[in-house]
Parts: C-alpha cells; structure tokens; sequence
C-alpha cells in the first residue's frame, strides 16, 4: 500500500481552502496541510527514507517529557501516528497542525521572536528526555570530517577548505560540558510563532549534546542567512546568547560558542555542495569565518 493510500484508508483528506503544500527547504520531504477522519487540522510530511519513523519515535519521547504533553502549552505539536510505505522505504508522518508561521517565513526577526525561540531551547535542555543518541565534541568532529570527505568528491575545489575546517575543530576541541536534550537542527525554519502557542518542528537529529550545540547554530544559520544577502551581522547570536543564559545562568556557553559555530558552518557548508550547488560558492566564506572563529577561542 503507498503513502497516500494509507493516508486515504485512514481518513486524511487534503486540507479545504489551504495551500496544496508547505515549503520545507529539502528537495526529499515534502509537507502537506490535511484535515483527520474527525475533522481536526494535521500535517503530513513524507518520507523518502526511514527519518519518518525515527523523528515520529523521538517526538512521542519528547511528548511524554515535561517539554511536550508537561508543558503549558507544549513546545512540539501532538505526534499522531506514521503510516509506512508498503512499497518503499519511507512513510508519512502525521501530526498536530498549529495555526503558526515559521520565524523564516516571518522575516524579521524581532527581539520577542528570538526570546520565544530561546524559553523553547532553555525548556527542551531542562527536559531530562533520553534522546537516542550522543554528539560528543569529538563526534561533532569526526561528522565534520566525513563532510569534508564528501565535498572533496563531489567538488574538490571546495573538500580542501572544509578539511582546513575539520583539522581546526580537532585542534579547539575541548572537554565537553553538560550534555542535555538538543534539537539539533535549531533555527528559525523549525520553530514556529503563533499568537497563543510557539513550539519547534523536525526532530529527526534529536540528540544528548551540549546546550551551546542549537544556540550556536541558531545564531550560525542566521549569520549565513544574511551573507546570502551581503550582510555580515552577528548580532542575533550574541543576542541568543545572553537570552539563553538569562534564562539558564548556571550554564556557561561562551567558551565553547566558537567550536560549535565552526561546526555549524562546515555542516551548512556541506549542505550547499550536496543539495544547492547554486549557493555553493559561499563555501570558501564559511570555511573562512569557521577558521576565525576557532582562532578566537582558545582550547579549554
């Protein structure tokens, strides 16, 4: 049975009067607005791949913790149930849909906005929740080398700045810190600003890792946001940072915000070669900025 015909047999029908689909920002996943046999509003994100499965298990975790169903209101949208290709290796994910934007799809991104955006990573770190796998520091590095490794083949002109990169992050790599409940993929495409509820989406790379793991990359995947535009600006990082530690004082980021911005940049950078080749002559750049920030902060 396919996809949408498991969709049909359990009663989801396309959504009346809404869009024919959500933008997702990955050519494999596509996400649609439907409506349950009962009426209520859900979203449905195909799968090409086995992610589905996992990302509905790690949300169900994160239901039952004091961040989903033990928070008012909670931080993630209600896990419903995946429906699995009988014919491929993918599924569908269902789930609650929330009446809220993206902070991408907002624009601007106002002091407000980012102060939701950082009660949400203070709240998810104070979780407790057993994620299901680790991103230790020398994990982070061994998974920058093997980025490397993987621009060199499909554009070696670019794979020898990544390496640089890699090698960098080897040398900086510290003592790892607390290692808490992290996104993993925190920014302002996945989390979600509606009048009554915020809350954070894709939680396929749910992981244990340090806290300084989703601010940094917050920060990061703006920072690389505005150099599409020729802006230079780190201001919504240095702003995440004391946000996040207004609300977590006992927890020291700063010593270890430019190892994990280092790494957020080789990952983006690996992203552009792999899946927009277009933008991939902003590598070289993010090389660049991940090797001055490493320089920046000395190994503790």
């Amino acid at each position: 049975m396919s996809v949408l015909e498991a969709l049909d047999s359990h009663g989801y029908v396309p959504a009346s009067g809404g869009s024919a689909r959500f933008s997702v920002g990955r050519p494999d996943r596509e996400t649609f607005p439907m409506a349950a046999a009962d009426g209520s509003d859900v979203v449905v994100k195909v799968y090409a791949d086995g992610r589905g499965e996992a990302t509905f298990r790690n949300m169900n975790i994160l239901w039952r913790s004091s961040f989903g169903e033990g928070r008012r209101p909670p931080g993630l949208p209600r896990p419903i149930e995946y429906l699995r290709d009988r014919e491929a290796d993918g599924g569908a994910l269902v789930m609650e849909r929330l009446a809220a934007p993206t902070l991408l799809e907002l624009g601007t991104l106002r002091d407000e906005h980012l102060e939701f955006a950082m009660q949400l990573a203070a709240d998810l770190h104070r979780s407790g929740v057993a994620a299901p796998r680790t991103r230790s520091a020398k994990k982070i590095v061994r998974s920058v080398e093997r980025k490397a490794e993987r621009v060199m083949a499909l554009a070696p002109h670019l794979g020898a700045d990544l390496a640089r990169v890699a090698a960098a992050l080897e040398e900086h790599r510290g003592r790892d810190a607390e290692l808490v409940p992290c996104h993993g993929d925190f920014s302002p495409r996945n989390v979600l600003v509606g009048a009554t509820r915020n809350a954070v989406i894709d939680w396929d790379r749910l992981q244990l890792a340090d806290p300084a793991r989703d601010v940094a990359y917050f920060g990061t995947w703006c920072w690389v946001q505005g150099l599409r535009s020729g802006v230079n600006d780190w201001s919504v990082l240095d702003r995440a940072v004391a946000s996040y530690q207004s609300r977590r004082p006992e927890v020291e980021l700063t010593s270890r915000i430019g190892f994990h911005v280092a790494a957020g940049l080789a990952r983006i950078a690996h992203g552009l070669v792999e899946l927009w080749p277009a933008q991939a002559h902003l590598v070289p750049r993010l090389s660049a900025e991940a090797l001055r920030r490493l320089a920046c902060e000395s190994p503790s």
